[in-house]
């Protein structure tokens, strides 16, 4: 993974509003897994006092995105078609602990798995996100 490319994905994703909301961190990739810690705000919260079920896919779309545009060294983001989530158990507000891996990357469409740990490191979450991929200049050039 180049530096430079790791810092343009990383620029791109922090423009974004959910990466400051979810306070995303890149940690590594290691072994095809990308790693992230996010944090859940009271904001985050539903009546049961646990993280509503939208703002876990929207943190697994979150860390999935953004795994493509690293592995792609910013020449692609995903545009979802697709996103599947399963709630295993609840997330509290506070920071969680995210990886994605990337199943398949054709030429016009990705396949990404993500996945939410609680604090003590049990899956509470896990998706698959499918996406077409759309050329990074094509959006830059349309700002």
């Amino acid at each position: 993974m180049e530096d430079k490319s790791l810092e343009k994905s990383l620029k791109r994703a922090n423009s974004g509003g959910t990466h400051k909301l979810l306070k995303t961190k890149f940690l590594n990739l290691e072994n095809d897994i990308y790693n992230f810690e996010l944090e859940f705000s009271k904001q985050c919260l539903n009546p049961f006092n646990t993280v509503q079920g939208g703002m876990i896919t929207s943190a697994i779309d979150e860390i999935t995105s953004i795994s493509v545009n690293i592995f792609t060294k910013d020449e692609y983001l995903p545009s979802s078609t697709d996103i599947h989530t399963t709630f295993h158990r609840p997330l509290s507000e506070g920071k969680v602990l995210g990886t994605a891996k990337i199943i398949k990357l054709g030429k016009q469409i990705v396949s990404i798995e993500g996945r939410l740990f609680s604090p003590s490191g049990k899956v509470a979450a896990s998706g698959l996100h499918t996406a077409i991929l759309v050329k990074t200049s094509q959006i830059d050039q349309n700002k």
